[in-house]
């Protein structure tokens, strides 16, 4: 006898057709030679669909057949008897399934090596690309591979770019998996309530986090095989595949780690952090680089960063922004950013 797997399900659905009068009208014919559900029907006093119901009920459950020489005749089986007829064949089928499982594992662990051996000796060392899906896959390839560490350099998340919304959750899986992890934010983050409520979850799963005063663009190394960065102003990713790259990535990561300041979930706002923004915007403004430029590098918007400006003017009492410059390089502000990164 064979049972589907949709079979099995009505089966299970049908047990629980069996309530308490199903159980008393059993306990009824149990041990008699036979009987027929309206003999039964009218000992207890109940309508015939009633006993109707309970016999179909018992059917299903195989303690309940056909008595021999009488069509309209039934007999009780006991539930022993039941089970061996109707438990066994779905034994089987779960013996059955199982080993089917255990052919499709080995006959796909001989495509997993092919996959393996391929993605090892791939012939293009770098793929550039602004498909949505396919840089999800590639990001979903990497991020699975991932067995030691991922390292991330991005801007705070209301910044973040696609293959960044994309990578967040892989990263978070990584780390819950053993992967180490360490993760660059600008110290702009530490005020951004979408990256705290990010860092709240990468904490707990194993990463390491710190923030430091600029962001040099963004990027992520898995393992130190596989980096993404990106390509041009547009959307497009850069997928490298060249652990040479990765290593330099990996390196410039390190150096920017060194310096950077351990984000502590228990702090609020800037944590101490603030004085080290401030005189990394001195310097950058006594440089003369343009304001969409600074704030790019320090992770904030333009409007932020125009508002952190006048705050400088201020203490500063400067009426320009070449001014501010000047005074702080005066007051040896921009010197301390100069030693510091020396």
């Amino acid at each position: 006898m064979e049972f589907s797997t949709q079979t099995l399900r009505q089966e299970g659905q049908r047990v629980g057709t069996a309530d308490e009068f199903v159980v008393a009208f059993y306990e009824r014919v149990a041990g008699r030679a036979d009987f027929t559900p309206s003999g039964i029907a009218e000992e207890l006093g109940v309508p015939l669909q009633r006993a109707e119901q309970a016999v179909g009920a018992l059917r299903e459950l195989h303690l309940v057949k056909p008595a021999q020489g009488g069509a309209d005749r039934l007999v009780a089986v006991s539930p022993e008897a039941a089970q061996m007829e109707l438990l066994v064949p779905l034994e089987w089928e779960i013996h059955d399934s199982r080993r089917r499982l255990a052919g499709f594992k080995g006959q796909l662990s001989s495509f997993a090596a092919a996959y393996q051996k391929q993605t090892r000796t791939r012939t293009e060392p770098v793929v550039i690309t602004d498909d949505p899906e396919e840089i999800e896959l590639r990001l979903l390839e990497a991020a699975q591979g991932c067995t030691t560490e991922v390292l991330v350099m991005q801007p705070c998340v209301a910044h973040e770019t696609r293959e960044l919304q994309l990578a967040r959750p892989l990263v978070l899986e990584a780390l819950r998996r053993g992967a180490q992890g360490r993760i660059l934010y600008p110290h702009t983050a530490r005020g951004d309530s979408d990256t705290r409520a990010h860092i709240g979850d990468l904490l707990p799963a194993g990463g390491q986090v710190r923030t430091t005063k600029e962001v040099h663009d963004r990027f992520l190394v898995f393992d130190r095989k596989t980096a993404f960065i990106p390509a041009g102003e547009g959307d497009a990713i850069a997928v490298v595949y060249e652990g040479a790259v990765a290593a330099f990535l990996a390196a410039l990561h390190a150096r920017a780690w060194e310096s950077a300041f351990d984000f502590d979930s228990g702090a609020a706002g800037y944590a101490g952090t603030l004085e080290d923004l401030k005189v990394t915007l001195l310097d950058l403004l006594a440089s003369g680089a343009k304001d969409e430029v600074i704030a790019r590098r320090v992770g904030m918007s333009e409007r932020t960063f125009r508002r952190h400006v006048a705050t400088i003017m201020q203490d500063l009492s400067a009426t320009s922004r070449f001014q501010a410059g000047v005074l702080a390089a005066r007051t040896g502000l921009v010197d301390l950013v100069l030693r510091s990164a020396a």
